[in-house]
């Protein structure tokens, strides 16, 4: 439902005719919030929660009108957080969840690459390539290299590391505008460091993430 939201606020924001910007610079925030917890029944003692993410963003981004629709440019965009997750292990005396064999810490992310825009009238497409993208994460003691250790940052396969958005303005002032854009990444990791993980593993993440900044078209 929420994505069918956002879909519509797009498309109210489309204006008839597309800004004819050459270059176009972006900045902005993403954030994510998500819990899972177990209770006895609705209302009762919280207790401890199951699962819990937290991870906010920021993002930059400079592109040049090729072509028509058609935009070029570089993207960076940096993530930091934090995440837990546990087996649910019953209850106390009090009715509050019990979590066992929890494990969890502190998160860095950042991916930088190519990206092209194909514009429709204020909305847009974009597709980027994850050319350079790291991670230092807490609690991936899990995933270790050939030599066992998990002192280095985890980073993402060559060629499957890629984010799709989709994304409309709402006109400010004068070449500048407020930008929505929702996220979808999807990427492998299968190195730490210089060397690949241990036996080879790769470990697939993917997510939607909201985006809300501004765009500058000088």
């Amino acid at each position: 439902m929420r994505y069918l939201f956002f879909v519509t606020c797009l498309l109210l924001t489309a204006s008839p005719v597309a800004a004819e910007e050459t270059w176009r610079v972006d900045g902005g925030l993403t954030f994510s919030r998500f819990e899972q917890q177990v209770k006895s029944e609705v209302g009762t003692a919280a207790g401890e929660r199951l699962v819990e993410k937290t991870e906010l963003g920021l993002t930059a981004m400079g592109s040049y009108r090729v072509w028509g629709p058609i935009s070029l440019g570089l993207y960076l965009q940096y993530d930091v957080g934090s995440r837990s997750a546990g087996n649910f292990d019953g209850f106390d005396e009090d009715g509050k969840t019990v979590i066992g064999n929890e494990t969890g810490g502190a998160f860095q992310e950042l991916w930088m690459g190519p990206l092209i825009r194909a514009h429709w009238r204020s909305l847009f497409f974009e597709l980027s390539y994850g050319a350079l993208g790291m991670r230092n994460d807490a609690a991936r003691d899990d995933l270790q290299d050939a030599n066992g250790k998990t002192d280095s940052a985890l980073f993402t396969s060559p060629t499957i590391a890629w984010m799709a958005a989709v994304g409309g303005g709402v006109p400010l002032a004068d070449s500048l505008e407020l930008v929505l854009r929702m996220e979808y990444r999807v990427r492998y990791y299968n190195r730490r460091g210089t060397g690949p993980l241990k036996d080879s593993i790769v470990h697939g993440t993917q997510n939607f993430t909201p985006f809300v900044g501004v765009a500058w078209n000088p």
